[in-house]
């Protein structure tokens, strides 16, 4: 599997070649500050999601985070909040 590497604001952000399909074992929901009336940003479903890179950040338990699409929004969560399907020859290395 080929990785397409970006730079961007310090973080290096390795962009698959070809989308991973993962699994979303936790329901996701975020809403905006009191100031914007709680506003929904977004949701995100437990169920099948579309991983299209990772980065490494301190933010996340085990430091690697994900970049995940549900055909709706993207996101970043924890490698560990997910469940890889039917990957081939296995995740990149970082």
């Amino acid at each position: 599997m080929r990785v397409i590497v970006c730079k961007k604001k310090g973080i290096n952000m390795k962009l698959y070649e070809k989308p991973i399909k993962a699994y979303l074992h936790n329901e996701l929901v975020a809403f905006d500050s009191e100031d914007n009336d709680k506003q929904r940003v977004y949701s995100f479903e437990k169920g099948y999601v579309t991983v299209l890179g990772e980065f490494e950040c301190e933010k996340y338990v085990g430091g690697t985070a994900c970049i995940i699409f549900n055909q709706e929004d993207v996101i970043s969560v924890g490698k560990g909040m997910l469940r890889f399907v039917n990957v081939e020859g296995g995740l990149p290395p970082l």
